[in-house]
C-alpha cells in the first residue's frame, strides 16, 4: 500500500477489535515477548554508515531496518536506537504489577513506527451503556518522527474513540524519553506512571462527570468547534478555509451520532466533545490511493502521533478551562 500498513507491516489484538478494525486476533498473550512476536515486530533496527559518492559522510548515520533493508531515517552519530524489544519491555514492567493486560501492538510505514496498548482495570461508567476504559499506550519511532513515549490513554467503548489527553491539574502522566544512549535506563521513570495512573483516571472520570451533567446550547456548540478549529473573525461562513468548514460541518453531523446520544447526553458538552473525537478517530477525510484499509490506517496515524493529538487536546481544554 501506498501509505500506513504495508507487507512488511503487522498488528495484533486481544479481545475486542480495536478502533481500526486492523490486524489479527490472538489470545493469552501476557509478555511484551509475546505481543511483538505475534505482531510480527521481532525484527531488529542496525546502523550503517552513509555515503555519498562513494564517500562516507561524516558524524552521519543511517538506521536500517534489518530484516528488509528499509532505511528509516538519517540521523546524528549520537542518535541511539531503541530495539521493539527494549522499549517494549519497559511495558512488562508496567503491567504486570498492575493487572494489566496486552491488547494491541503493531507497526506502520514499514516499521517506522510501532506501538503497543496495555489494558489497565477499573473501567469508568459515564452513564448507562456509556463505559470508559482505561490504557496505557507505548509509541516509539525509527525514523525520528517521535521520542518513545508512554502515556496514559482513555478510550470509550461505545465508539472506540481515543480520548487521550494532558489533564492540567495533574503533572506526570506520562514519560517521553529521546533517543540518547541512556534511553532504555530510563524503566523507573516510566514505572511511575503506575503511581499516577489511579489518580490520572480518577480525576479524568470527575471532569467527564461535569461535562456530561453540563448542557450547551445549539449556539454555544457553534462557538466552541467555531473557536476550535479556527475561524476568523474577519470573514464570513463561505470565505473560512475549505478544510475549516469540512471539519466544522463533519463535527456537527456527529452530534446525532448514536454514540453520542446515549444515556441521556445529547446537548451535553460530553456530547460535543465526542463529536470532536469521533470526527476525528472515525471520519476526518484522509487521502488515499488504492483501495484497502488505507483510510483506516491513516486515521489511526492521525489520530496518535499527528494532528489529531492536539485537536482533540485543545477540544477538551475548550470544555474544562
Amino acid at each position: 500500500m501506498a501509505h500506513g500498513i504495508t507487507e512488511t507491516d503487522g498488528m495484533m489484538y486481544t479481545g475486542a477489535a480495536p478502533w481500526h478494525r486492523l490486524g489479527k486476533n490472538v489470545e493469552g498473550v501476557a509478555t511484551a515477548e509475546e505481543a511483538i512476536a505475534a505482531a510480527g515486530l521481532d525484527w531488529n533496527v542496525v546502523t550503517e554508515p552513509v555515503y555519498v559518492q562513494g564517500k562516507e559522510v561524516p558524524n552521519k548515520i543511517a538506521v536500517v531496518r534489518e530484516d528488509t533493508g528499509l532505511v528509516m531515517g538519517i540521523f546524528g552519530d549520537g542518535y541511539q536506537v531503541a530495539q521493539n524489544r527494549g522499549c517494549f519491555g519497559m511495558m512488562d514492567e508496567l503491567v504486570m504489577t498492575d493487572e494489566a493486560v496486552y491488547h494491541t501492538a503493531g507497526s506502520i510505514h514499514g516499521g517506522k513506527r510501532v506501538w503497543m496498548l496495555a489494558k489497565l482495570p477499573d473501567d469508568i461508567k459515564v452513564t448507562p451503556g456509556d463505559t470508559i476504559q482505561p490504557y496505557i499506550l507505548l509509541t516509539n519511532s525509527h525514523d525520528g518522527s517521535s521520542a518513545l513515549r508512554i502515556v496514559l490513554t482513555p478510550i470509550r467503548v461505545v465508539c472506540a474513540n481515543t480520548l487521550t489527553v494532558a489533564l492540567r491539574a495533574k503533572e506526570g502522566t506520562g514519560f517521553y524519553g529521546k533517543h540518547t544512549r541512556n534511553l532504555l535506563t530510563r524503566a523507573g521513570e516510566a514505572r511511575e506512571l503506575l503511581g499516577v495512573a489511579k489518580a490520572y483516571f480518577d480525576h479524568f472520570g470527575q471532569q467527564v462527570d461535569e461535562l456530561v451533567n453540563t448542557r450547551m446550547t445549539v449556539l454555544e456548540v457553534e462557538r466552541y468547534l467555531q473557536e476550535l478549529y479556527e475561524f476568523k473573525q474577519d470573514k464570513t461562513y463561505a470565505e473560512q478555509d475549505h478544510r475549516v468548514r469540512t471539519a466544522y460541518e463533519g463535527t456537527l453531523e456527529q452530534l446525532g451520532h448514536p454514540t453520542n446520544t446515549i444515556g441521556g447526553m445529547s446537548g451535553t458538552k460530553w456530547a460535543a466533545y465526542n463529536a470532536v473525537t469521533r470526527y476525528i478517530d472515525h471520519e476526518r477525510p484522509v487521502r488515499i490511493t488504492g483501495a484497502g484499509l488505507q483510510a483506516d490506517d491513516k486515521r489511526l496515524d492521525n489520530s496518535w502521533f499527528g494532528a489529531g493529538v492536539q485537536t482533540r487536546q485543545k477540544a477538551y481544554d475548550l470544555l474544562v478551562r
